[in-house]
């Protein structure tokens, strides 16, 4: 397996632990989950104005890790 798979895999599986962890413990996010569903906001545009700080750690934990990836092989590749 790749380097970039398991960077990958890892950021999903911390994207769900952080996503768990936000609706457990934070009520009006676990209510816009249930109100924007996928199919009424599918770029989640609408959660992120109204939250943003907690839509940009969810997306800084997913992309984060591999763009920092790709960016260090860009780098040193010249």
């Amino acid at each position: 397996m790749s380097l970039r798979a398991i960077i990958f895999i890892i950021s999903a599986i911390s994207f769900a632990v952080l996503n768990n962890h936000f609706l457990k413990t934070d009520y009006d996010y676990k209510t816009q989950s249930k109100k924007f569903t996928l199919l009424s906001d599918p770029l989640g545009i609408r959660r992120f104005k109204q939250q943003p700080r907690k839509m940009l750690a969810l997306m800084g934990v997913l992309f984060g890790p591999i763009g920092i990836y790709h960016l260090i092989v860009i780098l040193t590749a010249g």
